[in-house]
């Protein structure tokens, strides 16, 4: 008769374990400090620390930057919204009686901003802004008396300006209506 023996599996992670020291009283001790890095290291980890310092402060600038411009913006807004009812003259810069771009220059005009009072002219200000990327603040420059920029207003939001119109004076109406957006040219970010 042959003879059987049990044998006695062990699980392999007790095996592991009595191969492997346990971190505890019986474990070397770790050092206290980490040696010091070679001068080439060294000089690399002060670098990236003094990189991401200035990219810290360059962030904390322009966000300063963006919120004195949306100030400003905000300021041009109201000033041109202030006019909404005045009249319209031909060549006015005033609130008895405005043209397109003399609202703009008198907007603009009272928050430190100096615009030429020619609408062709302030499509050269600033720098251009996409037709999705407008905000309030922002020139809006239509075609309306043939080729090029011969109306403009300031954006109030998205799709809607504040302008001057000869038929219906100082007004905000839709950037993107039949009329309007049908003559778009462009816009303009200033400052």
């Amino acid at each position: 008769m042959p003879r059987h023996s049990r044998l006695r599996l062990v699980p392999l992670t007790a095996l592991i374990a009595c191969a492997m020291p346990c971190a505890g009283a019986s474990a070397a001790p770790l050092p206290a400090n980490d040696p010091p890095l070679p001068r080439d290291e060294a000089i690399a980890v002060q670098a990236a620390k003094l990189t991401t310092v200035r990219a810290l402060v360059e962030r904390k600038e322009d966000r300063r930057a963006r919120a004195v411009e949306a100030r400003e913006a905000g300021g041009v807004v109201d000033a041109a919204r202030a006019r909404i009812g005045d009249g319209y003259a031909y060549g006015g810069t005033a609130p008895g009686g405005f043209d397109c771009s003399g609202l703009t220059m008198y907007a603009f005009g009272k928050t430190g901003v100096a615009l030429p009072h020619n609408s062709q002219a302030q499509e050269g200000m600033g720098r251009a802004v996409d037709r999705d990327d407008i905000r309030p603040g922002d020139l809006v420059f239509f075609s309306t008396a043939g080729p090029g920029a011969s109306h403009v207003g300031i954006a109030t939001g998205k799709t809607t300006v504040v302008s001057a119109t000869s038929s219906g004076g100082v007004m905000e109406h839709s950037s993107t209506d039949a009329y309007w957006g049908g003559h778009y040219v462009g816009a303009r970010r200033i400052g």
